[in-house]
């Protein structure tokens, strides 16, 4: 499904360059791999059109990611130097960032973290972020605990 935009996904192994970002559709540089879901029937069961933020009981300057990234993105270290550049470079639009974690290994890998100098730069990457499909998963985006993201502690 597409929702509010959605980015070119090539940081893949199987795909020719790292992952960029892109207003629009999903794209994939292999035009043959790539699909868009038809529109559902009436009758069918609603499809959510808002994008996949987790709720959070605060807003906060730290922005989680879901579902971007599988330990196999991580593994390839030249890999993982482009998608953190392409990451640092899309996730800068929706304001001032000022570092992008993403850990290797442990509780927190695969997933992405983004420390913004104000919540409300955090509040328009989560817009601007949530819900866009990648590699057929669907971000989840949300706000990240800010004293768990200084500890370094990942987890859920």
């Amino acid at each position: 499904m597409i929702v509010n935009g959605c980015c070119e996904i090539s940081h893949l192994s199987h795909l020719s360059s790292p992952f960029r970002f892109m207003s629009g559709e999903l794209q994939l540089n292999n035009a043959a791999t790539a699909t868009t879901a038809p529109a559902a029937p009436v009758a069918a069961v609603p499809v959510q059109t808002q994008p996949v933020a987790a709720a959070s009981s605060r807003s906060t300057p730290i922005v989680e990611l879901k579902h971007m990234l599988t330990q196999q993105d991580l593994d390839n270290d030249e890999e993982f130097k482009e998608i953190m550049e392409d990451t640092r470079d899309e996730c800068s639009s929706f304001g001032l960032l000022k570092n992008v974690v993403i850990p290797r290994s442990g509780p927190g890998a695969t997933k992405i973290f983004l420390e913004y100098t104000t919540c409300e730069d955090a509040t328009k990457a989560i817009a601007g972020l949530a819900g866009r499909t990648f590699d057929g998963r669907q971000v989840v985006a949300a706000y990240f605990d800010p004293v768990k993201f200084q500890n370094q502690d990942y987890s859920d």
